[in-house]
């Protein structure tokens, strides 16, 4: 994509209808890598920005306006230094053809912008759009949860994370399982048949039961993973600390998973507790959906409050 933004940006190309053509190979590529199979509104996500919800796999079709109408701004002045004086009163037809194209893409007017010889400007609004278009096709209360927890701040910063895979690392590269699931439920596609759960409860094909069931194995180790890089932060920084320990509040018996073993304030030790919420739970969604998310789809919640 970013070879092509160079002839979107350099030739009026957004009308081609061979910009479809090209779009497919990414879609086909990313449903043959991921096992999944994409629909209309699953791809337009995926081709959204990563701010927006997306995967950040651009469609040359949405870039093509943008880019053509941020370059032709941006060379307005020198274009008029090149050409005669007697074209400058010459309306510029490729121009106008364009930002009809792109008001049928965005389903939005042309706003004058002194940031219209930005090519981000263009596409962030048209992928503004795009992102309300798919919250209010929205079919079900989990598909609004998941739209909403996805365009919160910071909920696909895994995605830019590097997947460094060296003996030191801290647990930086996804098995490929895990990318196909994270994937999967970040855009809301099919991940498993249908069944029932060990704790005998249904499971739907988005497999988000397992998420939050206590028969599941994967969510405690996640738990403990969890744990674990908080107190070897506070091992680094050379404060004793110690993991679940007995015997600290005597009130209702219960562990936090780690505290410290010297004095943190007022004589006290420091305790603290993985606990992360899970957007998608069944009690979740009566109200998630009003109000955007503050987690991704792949959380396991932790019901051991202190």
């Amino acid at each position: 994509m970013p070879k092509l933004l160079y002839l979107l940006r350099t030739s009026n190309c957004s009308a081609n209808p061979f910009l479809a053509d090209f779009d497919k190979i990414p879609r086909t590529g990313l449903y043959t890598i991921l096992n999944v199979d994409l629909n209309e509104d699953q791809w337009l996500q995926a081709s959204l920005p990563v701010a927006d919800g997306g995967l950040g796999i651009r469609g040359a079709q949405m870039l093509a306006s943008s880019a053509s109408l941020a370059s032709a701004t941006s060379t307005l002045i020198l274009q008029g230094s090149i050409l005669p004086s007697n074209t400058k009163s010459v309306p510029d037809q490729s121009v106008a053809s364009t930002e009809i194209v792109w008001e049928t893409i965005s389903s939005s007017p042309i706003s004058a912008s002194n940031k219209q010889h930005i090519e981000k400007a263009w596409d962030k609004f048209m992928a503004t759009q795009h992102a309300s278009f798919l919250q209010s096709r929205a079919q079900c209360d989990v598909d609004k949860a998941r739209l909403l927890a996805i365009s919160s701040s910071h909920s696909g910063d895994w995605l830019h994370a590097s997947p460094i895979a060296s003996i030191a690392s801290i647990g930086l590269r996804l098995s490929d399982e895990a990318v196909r699931l994270a994937l999967a439920q970040r855009l809301g596609c099919k991940t498993y048949e249908p069944h029932t759960c060990i704790c005998e409860r249904p499971v739907d094909t988005w497999e988000l039961h397992v998420l939050s069931c206590r028969k599941s194995s994967p969510r405690q180790q996640r738990h403990s993973s969890m744990n674990d890089i908080m107190w070897r932060a506070v091992k680094r920084a050379q404060i004793p600390a110690t993991k679940e320990p007995a015997n600290l509040i005597l009130q209702n018996g219960k562990r936090p998973d780690s505290s410290t073993l010297n004095p943190w304030s007022r004589g006290k030790p420091m305790a603290w507790d993985v606990n992360v919420p899970d957007t998608l739970r069944n009690h979740t969604l009566a109200t998630l959906p009003q109000r955007q998310g503050s987690c991704e789809p792949g959380s396991s919640q932790q019901n051991r409050q202190i």
